[in-house]
């Protein structure tokens, strides 16, 4: 009864230093804006996943996403990674526990050059071993292990992030190159019909060999520019295919042209001060942080002894059926004296503070860089509000300067080069509105990425 009281008292002692020896974490100072440079009074109070993306009211572009979210590769890779991590920690966690192992043997042998009878026998012991955590050594390998799995949950959100991000881009990638291929089809007829009506007026002595010239000139080059359009979309459809996991020219879903004037859902861009609680990407550099800090206390545990306690039952016999009749129980503890190795012990304490000083500024960096993508982002929005409506403007009066070119030409007070600059500056303004539009949608893409998505509750 002493012996069992004697290492109770063992056993209650180890559980007690093992929770006293990890070191508290501590998020660093850092500095924060006090808000966005670049946010507005206009805020959404919903930016949920599904929510956010049915604000731009387009049910191709859901459809897009929702391929993507079960097809990326990419995303087939985050999920991997997060499924390695989660029976990593769960290993670690098992070698924590008392380790058991079992053996079976049987044989027979006789004394060679004598005629003796061959002598059976049987053995079979069952053994078990624990290390008691006196310094937390183990506590610290089991924290590092679920640091990096909670490190891997975050990445895979991130990921999703990414994953939308990316789909969302090459979507209105596509969608604004079908838009500028209609409006270049339909430029190009209206060219065809200024040659005819310059080729008419040339051959009826009406006017010079140089305007019907032109005409033809711009036909060609309009014809040209539209043979760039359709090989820019189809780089665009093999990208959206490789990242929907097809082959280069495989169907897609429909996607119709970009509309000049889309659905644009509300941002909620919060303050910068929480934006450590909202991107997942700077979650999971936290939870690396924390992880080595953990690396860190495990090193320092490893200068102390380590106890492990021992059992083994077994029995052995010349009889199988006689092989529990002989039982042989034993007991017994082993301790490491690994400080002995102080100088190789002190060389890892040191590089593994070294490890956690280095992701310290890694971390310190990539919340800065964050602070940058979102200022910047939201400040691109902005000129993106106001370049869209000076361009609509533009473009406003490229049609009517268009108009009275026509007129002028018809009535034969300028030549064809004069309607061909305007038809020219109106085409010009159609695709950068066209263009503005493209970026605006996909800066919103980029903005919700930047920002990681929702608020947290």
């Amino acid at each position: 009864m002493t012996l069992w009281k004697s290492n109770l008292t063992v056993l209650g002692l180890a559980l007690l230093l093992a929770g006293c020896q990890s070191t508290p974490y501590q998020r660093q100072a850092l500095e924060a804006p006090a808000q966005w440079r670049g946010a507005s009074s206009q805020t959404q109070t919903d930016m949920s996943r599904e929510r956010w993306w049915q604000g731009f009211g387009d049910a191709g572009l859901l459809a897009v996403l929702e391929q993507a979210r079960s097809r990326n590769p990419d995303l087939s890779v985050a999920l991997l990674k997060l499924r390695k991590a989660q029976l990593a920690a769960g290993l670690e966690r098992s070698d924590a526990l008392p380790s058991l192992s079992g053996e079976l043997n049987a044989g027979t042998k006789r004394t060679l050059g004598e005629s003796s009878a061959w002598s059976r026998s049987s053995g079979a012991s069952l053994s078990t071993s624990y290390e008691l955590d006196l310094w937390g050594r183990v506590d610290a390998r089991l924290r590092a292990a679920d640091q990096e799995f909670r490190a891997s949950a975050y990445d895979e959100a991130a990921a999703r992030l990414l994953s939308d991000s990316a789909a969302a881009g090459l979507y209105w990638d596509i969608a604004a190159l079908k838009t500028r291929q209609r409006l270049g089809q339909a430029d190009l007829a209206d060219l065809r019909r200024i040659q005819a009506l310059a080729e008419a007026k040339w051959r009826a002595g009406a006017t010079s060999e140089q305007d019907a010239t032109q005409a033809r000139s711009a036909v060609l080059s309009q014809q040209a520019d539209l043979l760039t359009l359709a090989d820019e979309r189809g780089q665009k459809e093999n990208a959206l295919a490789l990242l929907l996991d097809h082959a280069s020219g495989a169907a897609l879903p429909a996607i119709a042209e970009l509309p000049l004037a889309p659905a644009l859902p509300a941002i909620d861009a919060g303050l910068p001060s929480s934006l450590l609680e909202r991107r997942p990407d700077l979650m999971a550099a936290e939870a690396r942080l924390r992880g080595k800090l953990a690396k860190v206390d495990q090193e320092r545990a490893a200068f102390f002894p380590a106890l492990k306690l021992t059992g083994s039952l077994g029995s052995s016999s010349g009889a199988l059926s006689s092989l529990v009749q002989n039982p042989l129980l034993s007991l017994g503890a082993s301790l490491s004296l690994p400080f002995l190795e102080w100088r190789k012990q002190g060389l890892q304490l040191k590089s593994s503070q070294a490890d956690y000083e280095l992701e310290t500024v890694s971390f310190r960096k990539t919340l800065y860089s964050a602070y940058q993508e979102v200022d910047n982002a939201l400040s691109t929005r902005q000129r993106l509000q106001a370049s869209v409506r000076l361009q609509a403007d533009a473009l406003a009066l490229n049609r009517r300067s268009e108009q009275l070119a026509e007129s002028r030409y018809r009535a034969g007070a300028v030549d064809a080069q004069t309607w061909l600059d305007a038809a020219k500056a109106r085409r010009g303004g159609e695709s950068a509105l066209v263009r503005l539009r493209q970026e605006q949608l996909k800066n919103l893409a980029d903005l919700y990425k930047v920002l990681g998505g929702a608020p947290t509750a």
